[in-house]
């Protein structure tokens, strides 16, 4: 599983993840002010930031307005990121929320894909098998339970149930998260269950099939009872962590 997972991060190398060295859902720069990086360190790479943002331009790279929002609230009253806030406020995300208005995009979710669910299927044969899932539970919409889902949302329901095995993304936090569903004897809630689903649904349909925000807010709020904040966070969850939920297919 460890050289599965080697494979897959040397392929994201390939795709436009090297143009985006910020990844949006972490909150880099207070990460290193808390490990008392020093300031001329910290310019230094926000002034790399920026070089690689106006770099992506060049080859039809923006950031979507989710990541926008995000970077500019870390970078709010931090005066060692001024240089970045400046030419974010000119900045002019890209219309949709999700990785196929991206040169390659598509291709970028099914390599993301093929990792989290462990195989590769066609994303538009996984999206049936969930749409069908769901199809086949006519109760009322799941009230779904509040926790915390700031970071991938499958590495914290990974977190409450089953013992990590050990990874190498930093981004989901040095655990290999199929090789813990994999060991892990995991027996999720029906309410539970459906709220996975919806989310592999909108996470399909925002990644490959270039649903709106708007879009993916309906369809949760149609299926799950959510308040409109709630819906919010999920689906920028959904938006900055591609694919990774789809890792609980294979067992529900």
């Amino acid at each position: 599983m460890q050289r599965d997972e080697l494979d897959y991060l040397k392929i994201q190398q390939r795709y436009p993840a090297r143009y985006f060295p910020w990844p949006a859902h972490v909150n880099v720069l207070d990460n290193a002010l808390n490990q008392s990086v020093n300031d001329k360190a910290l310019a230094s790479w926000i002034s790399g930031v920026v070089k690689r943002l106006e770099a992506a331009k060049e080859s039809n790279l923006y950031l979507s307005r989710i990541e926008l929002d995000k970077l500019k609230g870390y970078l709010s009253n931090q005066p060692v990121g001024n240089v970045l806030m400046e030419y974010l406020r000119d900045y002019k995300p890209r219309s949709g929320i999700g990785l196929y208005q991206l040169p390659n995009g598509k291709e970028w979710y099914q390599s993301k894909l093929n990792f989290y669910y462990g195989e590769p299927v066609a994303p538009n044969v996984l999206l049936n098998q969930v749409q069908y899932a769901l199809s086949q539970d006519n109760a009322k919409p799941a009230v779904v339970d509040s926790f915390d889902i700031r970071g991938p949302l499958a590495l914290k329901i990974l977190t409450q149930h089953c013992e990590p095995v050990e990874g190498l993304s930093w981004l989901d936090g040095y655990v290999n998260v199929p090789a813990t569903v994999a060991q892990c004897q995991l027996k999720l809630a029906p309410q539970r269950q459906r709220m996975l689903l919806t989310l592999m649904e909108i996470d399909i349909g925002i990644h490959y099939q270039g649903w709106s925000y708007k879009q993916a807010m309906v369809t949760l709020q149609t299926r799950l009872e959510l308040t409109d904040e709630q819906a919010s966070n999920f689906v920028e969850n959904v938006a900055l962590h591609p694919a990774s939920v789809l890792v609980f297919l294979s067992i529900l």
